[in-house]
């Protein structure tokens, strides 16, 4: 409970940073939809249908823009990145910072085994991933209400945060692992960015290319894509059990691999 307490303790201020700054962008961003609503919407439908079809769709610009959960949809893809950002540095940091900082040595000559260090760190992570969501949820709705009185489905909303939630465990977890061999700052953080965006990428080429379409399994981006999210009404169920294998390989990858690291203090 102690190393579970210091390690919520020692991401506090990357999350309010983070948390802040993504929220207050997502709620900026859906202010303009009065605007789209009134003045874009039917020039998007122009631009678009000129538009390689490819294109379109890995942009995801053939959403209605004049209805307000499409719109947020649109813009959330985005939210969605950066929020990748953060999870897969806060996963890479958490466990890799006590090699970096010299404080491991400290921690293992206490009571505590390695499998609690990372189940204490893990801890940490799930906490802050799901406080995360709640609040962007919370903020999203408020601002969707202010500036739009359409209904919309309560239920793909929530889905859509949802699925936000489930592609920053992936990157965490897959953060988290990677700094079991990697613990270096000047080396984790780059490799981590790299990675997020890499998946984005390939994620927009399964989209244009439909030869390359198979792609988009490879990423996690594609599990819980918000446009596919609205325009289908939910998640694929593959993509749950994909979700669900990278955890629990990514998880179980970790624990077994940190017990047999040879740890350099």
């Amino acid at each position: 409970m102690t190393l579970f307490l210091r390690e919520l303790n020692r991401n506090s201020r990357s999350f309010i940073i983070w948390t802040t700054s993504l929220v207050t962008s997502s709620v900026l961003m859906m202010l303009l939809f009065p605007y789209m609503q009134t003045n874009i919407a039917e020039m998007m439908k122009d631009m678009t249908g000129s538009m390689p079809e490819g294109m379109v769709s890995a942009l995801n610009l053939g959403l209605d823009f004049s209805k307000v959960l499409p719109f947020f949809a649109y813009l959330f893809q985005y939210i969605i990145l950066f929020s990748a950002i953060y999870a897969m540095l806060l996963g890479a940091g958490i466990l890799s910072r006590e090699e970096g900082e010299k404080t491991v040595e400290f921690l293992l000559a206490k009571p505590v085994t390695r499998n609690g260090i990372i189940t204490s760190k893990l801890s940490c992570l799930l906490v802050y991933l799901v406080v995360f969501n709640l609040i962007f949820a919370a903020a999203d709705y408020a601002a969707i209400r202010i500036v739009s009185e359409q209904d919309f489905s309560i239920k793909l909303f929530i889905l859509l945060h949802f699925g936000q939630l489930l592609i920053q465990f992936v990157f965490a977890l897959t953060g988290l692992l990677i700094s079991v061999f990697v613990t270096r700052t000047a080396t984790i953080y780059p490799l981590s960015v790299g990675v997020v965006l890499l998946m984005y990428f390939i994620s927009i080429i399964s989209g244009i290319s439909g030869k390359l379409g198979d792609l988009k399994y490879l990423t996690p981006f594609e599990y819980a894509m918000p446009a596919d999210i609205v325009r289908t009404g939910g998640i694929e169920p593959v993509c749950y059990v994909i979700i669900g294998a990278l955890i629990v390989a990514c998880t179980a990858g970790t624990y077994v691999f940190y017990n047999r690291k040879d740890i350099r203090a």
